[in-house]
């Protein structure tokens, strides 16, 4: 659990981001955010000074705290920053690429990519090939990122790097490098508690178990089962790993079959980790003969632009893409241009549910 100026902190970079505040916009104030947040006055004051300390917020003694932006970006020679990511530049990573190129080339700076296509072999020389090109900064999303330890290769070499790294999908462990990422834990939680609370009780999950994101999620499902009074039951969980995704692509569909074959079919709602693999899951129930919401309800998470189009159209969670990578450019700029080693920091996205119409309320019967 993070100190609570923290949480606070990032409380209020996403309220600066979802109200889009203007320079000179007044904050809340201080016995405000302390009713909002149920914390101290100390406790706010330090995650302001923070802020400030950063210059992002200004106080005005008797007037308040006002918003005064991200450092402005200054006038910069440009170059090169690097890309690297496991997986393929498809599903939802265009558009989280589209928002790092954006504000990378308001500064300046041109984007190189290194994508490994969950080729381990090649992820590492990737990322030294592009190191090697002269960037001046890295924005990583490295394989397996759960497995991760201070002893892995991955973590050597970027340990031994002179420039500033910058992940996404990858907090929480990794305290080494600054990220940007999504409150997964409460996401799991949330979509669990949204199920429960329409009269679900056999709530099964597919996820990828060497993903942090996943996990995250995965442990977000089992507080929501507990809190509940319900066991977690191996019967309705299904976990693959990439190495197996390296050899099919349909694991939503593979392990959709699996877990209802596990289960007995006796389940009534299903969560998926992401919406690729639940709308390949939605193939696995209609050969199943299963009907959605009324045979079972489905739950995914990000918002894939198909969700909508799907029938029944994917109840989901949204994946806050372009402002992602804006943020992972923003923070990699910002490290580059202060010209030392800054503590990293982390930007955590809530979670925000889209309902739609593939979960059947229980509770209506």
């Amino acid at each position: 659990m993070k100190p609570k100026f923290v949480q606070v902190k990032n409380y209020l970079l996403n309220l600066f981001e979802r109200e889009q505040f203007v320079n000179g916009r007044q904050l809340p104030t201080e016995f405000e955010l302390m009713d909002e947040l149920d914390v101290s006055r100390n406790t706010i004051r330090k995650a302001i000074l923070e802020l400030e300390n950063e210059g992002i917020v200004n106080r005005k003694h008797g007037s308040g705290t006002f918003f005064t932006a991200l450092k402005e970006e200054k006038s910069s020679s440009g170059g090169l920053i690097g890309l690297g990511n496991f997986y393929f530049m498809d599903y939802i990573y265009p558009e989280i690429i589209r928002g790092i190129e954006d504000t990378l080339y308001k500064s300046g700076y041109s984007l190189v990519l290194a994508n490994c296509n969950q080729d381990y072999s090649r992820e590492l020389a990737s990322i030294q090939r592009l190191v090697d090109q002269g960037i001046k900064g890295l924005i990583l999303e490295p394989s397996r990122n759960f497995l991760l330890d201070k002893e892995h290769p991955m973590m050597r070499l970027l340990g031994s790097l002179k420039i500033p790294v910058v992940a996404t999908h990858w907090g929480g462990a990794n305290t080494d490098f600054s990220t940007v990422t999504i409150n997964d834990k409460q996401a799991g939680y949330q979509a669990v508690k949204y199920l429960l609370d329409k009269g679900h009780a056999r709530i099964g999950m597919i996820y990828k178990n060497d993903v942090q994101a996943a996990c995250f999620r995965y442990d977000g499902y089992c507080r929501a089962m507990k809190e509940a009074g319900l066991e977690v039951l191996p019967e309705l969980i299904v976990s693959y790993d990439d190495q197996d995704e390296a050899r099919d692509k349909n694991q939503g569909y593979i392990c959709t079959e699996e877990l209802f074959y596990k289960s007995g079919k006796n389940v009534t709602a299903l969560f998926y980790f992401n919406d690729n693999i639940a709308l390949q899951g939605y193939e696995a129930l209609k050969e199943l003969n299963l009907n959605i919401p009324d045979d079972i309800s489905v739950m995914g998470f990000d918002n894939f632009h198909h969700t909508h189009l799907v029938n029944p159209p994917l109840t989901t969670f949204e994946h806050p893409k372009y402002n992602l990578g804006k943020w992972a450019a923003k923070i990699l700029i910002d490290e580059i241009e202060q010209g030392e080693r800054m503590m990293p920091m982390e930007l955590i996205f809530e979670p925000v549910l889209i309902e739609r119409e593939s979960v059947k309320d229980l509770t209506l019967q």
